[in-house]
């Protein structure tokens, strides 16, 4: 099979995501800066080396590969700077890294160099953004709502009802960045912990609470003139509570305290008690989508499970980014920054990636 392509960061979805186009006859490389996380790859069987995101190019050149897209698979607190760095050395991307910038930013850069970034390619934002980018196409969809939650498969699993699953850094970011949303054309802005969560109930689950969160991102550029759209995350009931308590008690704060005369952030050692705590805790991912106007309503459902190799966040988010690494293999995507939307709008290329992604076993139910 004709591809070639990089991955950068080898935590749980960027292995993943070698993982996947490795056993599909591309020829792949992942790199980490971490020798754990690389040996962890051979030890699959998978081929992976040291290195980070400012050697891209003279990996590719000393190894001479002919490179389709760089899959970016890296924390949000330097994944803004890997992506700048590898599209401005002239390479196509692919990213799931969920940074504070304005993606928006990189779209500049891309166009300079002449290749393909898209940006956001996960599960929430990535697939939730292209489903919304379907409804608009259907239905010309004037209200979306976003339901996505990364969570514990079994609820009494902890008190948080957690999981691991992804960085631990990345999933406290969701509690403290303020969440945007629209209402009638205009954006608003909440603290996702000082509202009361909702209820929703997902079939075959049952009942999960809800809240707002910061994951519209470049759905606010794209549909600006929406009546109502926003992103909530799902949580098992009472989690919001608890983490407003924790946040009280100053646990999610950055600022340093001093203990035995080393200055110590809470939100960082709180971040290190939760990635052990919550290792090893098997997670589920739920994503619901809901578009609505006056020509009817699309109900998107996906649940996904881990298995025994490989959690369900990890297969969820490597199977959409992934399938888009194929697609900018294959077709002649137009250059600069692509958002995963604008993939749901075009019925060609919806119609490719869901393919794509059905073949991966993430099945998109509509009810």
């Amino acid at each position: 099979m004709s591809g070639s392509f990089l991955v950068v960061g080898l935590g749980n979805v960027g292995l993943r995501a070698l993982w996947d186009l490795y056993t599909r006859g591309y020829k792949v490389l992942g790199i980490d800066s971490s020798y754990e996380a690389v040996e962890r790859a051979r030890r699959l069987g998978l081929p992976a080396e040291l290195g980070d995101y400012t050697a891209v190019g003279k990996i590719v050149e000393s190894r001479g590969l002919d490179v389709d897209a760089v899959l970016v698979d890296l924390p949000g607190s330097i994944g803004y700077d890997a992506v700048k760095t590898i599209i401005s050395a002239g390479f196509n991307v692919v990213d799931v890294s969920f940074y504070r910038e304005d993606p928006w930013e990189l779209a500049g850069y891309a166009g300079k160099q002449g290749v393909v970034l898209v940006v956001d390619a996960g599960i929430a934002p990535g697939l939730s953004n292209f489903l919304v980018g379907a409804g608009v196409r259907r239905i010309n969809a004037r209200k979306a709502y976003i339901y996505v939650g990364g969570i514990s498969k079994r609820r009494d699993a902890n008190p948080l009802g957690l999981a691991a699953a992804w960085s631990v850094e990345d999933l406290i970011d969701e509690y403290l960045r303020p969440a945007k949303y629209i209402v009638r054309g205009k954006v608003k802005v909440v603290d996702p912990l000082s509202v009361e969560p909702g209820r929703f109930k997902v079939p075959g689950l049952g009942e999960l609470e809800y809240f707002y969160t910061d994951g519209l991102r470049t759905l606010l550029r794209s549909f600006p003139t929406m009546e109502y759209m926003a992103e909530y995350t799902l949580r098992w009931p009472g989690h919001l509570e608890l983490m407003k308590k924790l946040a009280r008690l100053g646990l999610l704060d950055e600022k340093n305290l001093n203990i035995d005369g080393c200055p110590v952030a809470p939100r960082k050692c709180f971040a290190a008690i939760l990635r052990e705590s919550l290792s090893g805790v098997e997670d589920l991912v739920v994503l619901v989508v809901i578009l609505e106007s006056s020509k009817g309503t699309l109900r998107f459902r996906v649940v996904v499970e881990p298995d025994e190799n490989w959690s369900a966040m990890a297969k969820a988010t490597a199977s959409f980014q992934a399938s888009v690494a194929e697609l900018v293999a294959e077709a002649d995507l137009p250059k600069g920054i692509i958002v995963p939307e604008e993939l749901g709008l075009d019925k060609d290329y919806a119609r490719e990636i869901m393919a794509k992604i059905e073949k991966r076993g993430i099945h998109v139910i509509e009810y």
